[in-house]
Order: structure tokens, then C-alpha cells, then sequence
């Protein structure tokens, strides 16, 4: 059995509830939108620095080894080449992490902030 429910009148309290939640629901969304494209920059950064440091480890790996091979074993002109990318790498993502914590939170608290004021302001 199946219960049939009337639609809610415009003026029920219910239905001008309902309207309240969706409309903060479509704010806080936008919201968080709003934020997450804020962090669109850092992001590229982010990629761009990996990519850079991807090819210029391809493009000057095998040399640097053969030119510190000149000076010292091969596990040690290895691991010194290693070092110094790791290092590249290591300052490039220092660069994105300060960008990235320089953005707000991607949380609509704008949002959540003014329905406490609404909400408060009703009492």
C-alpha cells in the first residue's frame, strides 16, 4: 500500500524550509567551487614543477653520472646525482605546498557563517 502525500502549499512552513535548505545547499556549493578554483594555479605549479623535474632528470641523468665518474665510482656519482635532483624536486614542491596553504580552506564557510547569522538573527 502505497501512501499518497499532498504537495506543500507555498506558504507551509514546511515547504519554505525545503527552499531555505536548497538554497543553502546551492551556496555552499558554489562556495566550495569558488575555492577549488582558487587553487587551480597552485595545482599547475604543482604539475609543472614535477614535469620539469621529470624531464630534466631524463635529459641530464646519464650525463652528469659519466662526468662525476670522472671523479668517482659509479655508485657514488649515482648516488650524488640522485641527491642533487632529489633536491630540485624537494624545492619545487616547497614551492607549490606555500601557495597551496596561502588559500583558504575549499569548506563554505562563508555560507555556514551567514546562516548562523540569519538563524540568530530570527531568535
Amino acid at each position: 500500500m502505497t501512501e499518497s502525500r499532498e504537495p506543500a502549499k507555498a506558504g507551509d512552513p514546511l515547504e519554505q524550509n525545503l527552499v531555505l535548505a536548497r538554497r543553502v545547499v546551492e551556496a555552499a556549493q558554489q562556495e566550495m567551487v569558488d575555492k577549488a578554483r582558487q587553487r587551480i594555479p597552485a595545482l599547475r605549479l604543482g604539475a609543472v614543477a614535477g614535469a620539469f623535474g621529470v624531464l630534466a632528470t631524463a635529459a641530464t641523468y646519464r650525463m652528469n653520472v659519466l662526468l662525476l665518474e670522472k671523479r668517482l665510482p659509479p655508485e657514488l656519482a649515482s648516488f650524488v646525482a640522485a641527491a642533487v635532483y632529489g633536491g630540485g624536486a624537494g624545492a619545487a614542491a616547497m614551492a607549490a605546498s606555500r601557495k597551496w596553504k596561502g588559500l583558504p580552506p575549499p569548506l563554505p564557510t562563508d555560507t555556514a557563517r551567514q546562516v548562523v547569522e540569519i538563524l540568530s538573527d530570527n531568535d
